[in-house]
């Protein structure tokens, strides 16, 4: 990577120069989820990955509190506008933006992301299960050795934002190192901000270039999710990312990558 920079606490990693993509993860919010990407378009773009706000749990928390918080860190650097990449919860933080803030946001990429709360694919079934494994996954008592046995074994079964893609060893190293960073009270007030999102009457406002991008893997979020997302804002694209699932930026940063530059030269951004 050309340059990568990083502040204390939350921070930020970049690279490259030109147009601004500023990056947003998933839940577990860490800058390092997109840092394959920001490797890839180093050479046209300045690429930046943010990490998620880490608050303290508040009943009051929405999603426009994690988005002032990309504004903030947009001002401290520079960026005046940006094409923005978001993943699952960071997917509904580019939403608001993009409804909220449209003069800084140029295009957006919404990758494995959902419209409301309800879009969630849990039910009676083998992806439950696997998902109530990758909780235990990460109980205080397991040593490495099993929290990573665990995690590969949900990701067969694909549980929660695991999958069974080739990348999924990358995704579980990526979950073991960053996966609890932002500790259990950040994780809190997440879930609070993300189930109370709803954009779904107001997605026809969206007037930029979109892509609403999926991992056909993806047992978080429902295909009709990101089939109706897509369907709600004028001109947006789907881009399908065949064998990758919740995570597929992390686990298949080839395809995933490949799927954003395409789109991106289309629309001449």
């Amino acid at each position: 990577m050309e340059k990568v920079r990083m502040t204390s606490g939350r921070g930020y990693i970049e690279s490259g120069a030109g147009p601004a993509i500023v990056m947003l993860p998933g839940m577990e919010g860490s800058k390092w989820f997109w840092r394959f990407q920001v490797e890839a378009f180093f050479e046209r773009y300045r690429a930046v990955s943010l990490d998620l706000a880490v608050r303290k749990p508040a009943f009051s928390t929405k999603i426009g509190d994690y988005a002032r918080e990309v504004l903030r860190m947009m001002d401290s650097l520079d960026i005046e506008s940006a094409i923005i990449f978001g993943e699952s919860i960071g997917g509904m933080v580019t939403q608001y933006l993009s409804l909220e803030h449209p003069e800084r946001v140029r295009a957006i990429v919404l990758c494995n992301t959902m419209d409301n709360p309800r879009r969630w694919g849990f039910g009676p079934n083998m992806f439950t299960l696997a998902t109530m494994v990758h909780q235990l996954a990460f109980l205080p008592f397991l040593s490495d050795s099993q929290r990573r046995s665990l995690l590969m074994w949900v990701g067969r079964h694909r549980g929660f934002v695991m999958d069974p893609s080739p990348g999924n060893a990358d995704l579980t190293d990526y979950l073991m190192e960053h996966g609890l960073e932002c500790g259990g009270a950040a994780y809190v007030d997440r879930v609070i901000a993300g189930g109370s999102a709803w954009f779904t009457d107001r997605l026809h406002e969206i007037s930029i270039p979109a892509l609403v991008l999926r991992g056909t893997e993806d047992r978080l979020v429902r295909p009709d999710a990101a089939l109706e997302l897509a369907g709600r804002i004028p001109g947006a694209e789907v881009a399908l990312i065949d064998g990758g699932g919740h995570c597929c930026p992390h686990s298949m940063p080839g395809p995933t990558t490949r799927a954003i530059e395409e789109w991106l030269g289309r629309k001449g951004l």
